[in-house]
């Protein structure tokens, strides 16, 4: 449990058993001295390192709200409807995820709120559907699931930021924005493990309320090392190569 806002956040998402991406981005919000990490989930997936990721969230207690592909390694999704390269991934997560990390998944929360915060996977609205953000009108209706000034979401892995004002949206695409009150913002922070915006880099955003920034940063990491993991794993080839391009 949050007690009391802090005044400079990291925000993560998507980390997707991808060690060598989490490593770097930690080693780079290490240099930004934040006050807090949060995470809007899915930890596992995809990636080799399940439980290595997991562990080095948990020890850092850094709470994290309920992704898809957390949801489903604990066998409460119906997996037929993802796609062939990703049930079989979860498949494999499911059978190398120790049942202590799936125990400690399993108390994650769809949601985290504690003003001006507001924390989930896919979308305010029904978050347990999983749904994706994807166009200004679904930003329009997201915006009446939450009283909060920031929401922060993950799920497609493609960074945005979003701003409401006066019923008016605007949608800037510098990497920095200026926190107004008189606004309220829906952000995408993207994926520490699985970009998906044509940029291999991991992504993260930072929050800064005392300066009233929000910076979405880009970390390199060793895409090779990681792309080498899922292959000895027998993981589906596809997402070692993926990786390498942010799709």
């Amino acid at each position: 449990m949050i007690k009391k806002t802090p005044q400079k956040v990291a925000i993560i998402s998507d980390i997707h058993s991808n060690l060598e991406a989490l490593m770097a981005v930690l080693e780079n919000i290490e240099k930004e001295k934040v006050d807090k990490i949060l995470c809007c989930g899915d930890i596992i997936g995809y990636g080799a390192n399940p439980n290595e990721c997991v562990d080095e969230v948990r020890k850092r207690n850094i709470p994290v709200v309920m992704g898809n592909h957390d949801f489903a390694a604990l066998n409460l999704t119906d997996i037929s409807n993802f796609n062939e390269i990703a049930r079989r991934a979860i498949i494999w997560t499911k059978e190398h995820t120790t049942p202590e990390n799936l125990k400690w998944i399993e108390n994650f929360p769809f949601t985290i709120s504690y003003p001006p915060f507001f924390i989930v996977h896919s979308s305010p609205k029904d978050p347990k559907d999983w749904n994706y953000i994807l166009t200004m009108g679904d930003a329009r209706l997201s915006f009446q699931y939450f009283e909060e000034q920031i929401c922060f979401i993950g799920h497609s892995h493609q960074p945005f930021f979003i701003e409401l004002h006066d019923k008016n949206l605007y949608c800037p695409t510098q990497k920095t924005i200026t926190l107004r009150d008189d606004y309220r913002y829906l952000i995408n922070v993207g994926s520490v493990g699985q970009p998906r915006d044509r940029n291999a880099n991991a992504s993260y955003v930072i929050c800064d309320l005392k300066n009233k920034l929000i910076r979405l940063k880009r970390v390199p990491y060793d895409i090779p090392q990681a792309q080498q993991k899922i292959i000895d794993a027998g993981i589906p080839r596809e997402l070692a190569e993926r990786i390498a391009f942010g799709w």
